[in-house]
């Protein structure tokens, strides 16, 4: 017999039936731990006997393949285990470094954050929100379902620093501006009518600087002056705010949780 503690609770693993009927003399482990509820005690299919602790609905945003042909899965103490016919729902906890999580070689998903290249579902719409002016803490709160203020002001800092999502906003923006007849040749157009025709000099100096950045004269942005342009524009966070934003170390994007 095996066990660990979850939230000072132990849960077993049991070797022999014996031994679990010692513990549990009321209980009758089922066979087919697909079908399984929380609470129920189930053989595995390395031949030990595990308790459900958790029996759930998938919700995902279905931008992950092996998602969407799955309804539910189910949590033991060793990991979690997706319900499908080929799924094979193991007792070794050595094969398992975070049992809130499907993968048995990422140990903490909240730093999944960090390194995710490509912008998922609900990354892309908390930048679309960014972009129509939403605010960033109703940005994320909308696109993550929170409705902790205070958790979604530090998140959506977190994720307005991450090159894939200032991306999405930035391809938002120029899809909105499209939309209302904005584009590179219409700023410049603009600039270069302040900057021949301004009877003020200031206004022709400023102009002739912008004109200077936008064709390289004058040096190219950096990217991080391109992020704090955009966010800048909207309200939620201004860049200086952003900037001094906190980073926790980790980011709950999984939906499971701890301790469910």
């Amino acid at each position: 017999m095996e066990y660990q503690k979850i939230k000072g609770v132990k849960h077993c693993v049991y070797d022999h039936i014996s031994e679990f009927y010692n513990d549990h003399p009321n209980e009758t482990p089922l066979k087919n731990w697909r079908e399984a509820k929380e609470g129920d005690w189930v053989w595995s299919d390395d031949g030990r006997i595990v308790q459900i602790l958790k029996s759930s609905p998938i919700k995902h945003p279905n931008d992950r393949r092996n998602y969407k042909y799955c309804k539910s899965y189910i949590r033991t103490v060793v990991g979690s285990f997706l319900c499908l016919p080929k799924t094979y729902m193991d007792t070794d906890f050595s094969q398992h470094k975070n049992r809130y999580t499907f993968s048995k070689s990422i140990k903490d998903t909240r730093k999944q954050i960090y390194k995710r290249k490509v912008p998922t579902k609900k990354e892309k719409i908390f930048a679309t929100n960014i972009a129509v002016g939403l605010g960033a803490v109703k940005s994320y709160m909308d696109a993550f379902s929170e409705t902790n203020s205070y958790k979604a002001q530090k998140k959506a800092a977190i994720l307005l620093n991450q090159e894939r999502v200032m991306k999405e906003v930035e391809k938002s923006v120029v899809d909105v501006a499209k939309t209302m007849g904005i584009d590179h040749e219409y700023v410049l157009e603009k600039l270069k009518c302040l900057a021949d025709a301004s009877p003020e000099d200031h206004i022709v100096l400023n102009a002739t600087k912008e004109l200077g950045k936008a064709i390289g004269t004058l040096g190219t942005t950096t990217i991080k002056q391109k992020e704090q342009g955009i966010i800048g524009l909207f309200s939620g966070f201004e860049p200086d705010q952003l900037e001094a934003a906190e980073r926790p170390k980790e980011l709950e994007e999984n939906n499971i949780k701890e301790g469910e």
